[in-house]
């Protein structure tokens, strides 16, 4: 659990002022994760898959627990991670004023109930050999409620979230698993980049210096085919999920012109790299990163893309509405799989277009 806030009167007046702020800076900029924010026409939004959409988060809100959290079996059985990612898909369908409001509510809930005084989310009971998926996922997620959920619970844990990330960074720039320096791999690393620039989205400071760090760490991973390889000490063996996300956290930090990631689109861009639903452990993971990669590449990229994904996920949709996962659950299957499906509709402002980064790929002040 994490402490009770305590704060003047004056800081309390101060935080408000802040969050107005924040609120007023995301409407000018269209940032505001509401159903006003979804475009007329989206882009390869067809009936079928809005029908497809409809029919997983009703099922997703009917595997919620009454407080918040999600599953209730396997290793990742009520998982922060999970939760964030239910939580993303809730949010993404018509932002925290629409139809899951309530889902919404709960599942941010559930994340800042496990926020720790240290400033790391996790469940009461760890069954995974890497909690630090599941806390870069809940700030992510936290970064993105964080405009239109003003409690200063909220902004409270966001803030320590992001110190804990910062703290855990390692002298090459990454993010480990274990005390091993070693360890450190580019899949733990892009998730918490990605958590990170959520935040800072938000109004939260980050650190220039950590991204970069991190960024010089991904792009010693590289492979001379152009995806990456799991950590600096392995074989140059390259796989389509962790280097769509490497892909991604690149683009995201403001390194869109980067060789590395001219390099990482050619990669994926490869049909045998890409995963099929069979391959159900990275699948989902794959999906995900691999849409904001298509997101970012431009209007040419997404048209060809996204439609072969749509189509495939749902072909893959259980009759009951969800989709399914073995390893993980199929709580998060459905969840990854409804964000995939629903960004044309724009609503989560880190996968936004206009959020876009600079052409020029020069690093976000």
């Amino acid at each position: 659990m994490f402490d009770k806030p305590r704060c003047s009167r004056r800081q309390a007046i101060l935080r408000t002022l802040s969050s107005a702020v924040v609120l007023a800076k995301n409407w000018w900029t269209g940032r505001t994760a509401a159903a006003d924010d979804q475009p007329d026409s989206p882009r390869q939004a067809t009936e079928p898959a809005t029908l497809a959409i409809e029919k997983g988060l009703q099922w997703l809100a009917a595997r919620q627990a009454s407080d918040g959290g999600f599953g209730d079996r396997r290793s990742y059985a009520r998982n922060v991670g999970v939760c964030a990612l239910c939580g993303t898909a809730f949010l993404a369908h018509q932002g925290n004023r629409g139809p899951y409001a309530a889902a919404i509510r709960r599942a941010t809930d559930y994340l800042l109930a496990h926020a720790q005084s240290s400033g790391f989310i996790v469940e009461d009971y760890v069954r995974t050999h890497a909690p630090m998926y599941g806390h870069g996922f809940a700030t992510m997620y936290l970064g993105q409620i964080f405009g239109s959920d003003t409690r200063s619970a909220v902004s409270e844990v966001l803030r320590k979230a992001v110190g804990f990330i910062v703290t855990a960074q390692q002298e090459n720039g990454a993010w480990r698993y274990t005390s091993s320096p070693e360890d450190a791999d580019t899949s733990i690393t892009t998730c918490q980049m990605m958590a990170l620039l959520s935040a800072r989205d938000a109004g939260i400071n980050v650190p220039r210096a950590v991204i970069e760090r991190a960024v010089r760490f991904l792009r010693r991973c590289q492979n001379p085919d152009g995806g990456f390889r799991y950590r600096l000490i392995d074989l140059a063996e390259s796989l389509f999920p962790r280097s769509a996300a490497a892909v991604v956290a690149l683009v995201a930090a403001g390194y869109a012109a980067d060789p590395a990631v001219a390099r990482g689109r050619e990669y994926l861009s490869i049909p045998t790299s890409v995963p099929t639903p069979n391959k159900a452990e990275y699948y989902y993971y794959g999906r995900f990163y691999a849409a904001q990669a298509a997101w970012h590449a431009g209007p040419q990229a997404w048209d060809h893309w996204y439609p072969a994904a749509r189509d495939e996920l749902l072909a893959v949709q259980s009759p009951a509405g969800h989709w399914c996962d073995a390893g993980i659950g199929d709580e998060y299957a459905t969840a990854m799989a409804l964000i995939v499906l629903q960004f044309p509709f724009e609503v989560i402002p880190l996968f936004s277009r206009r959020r876009w980064p600079r052409v020029d790929g020069s690093p976000l002040a």
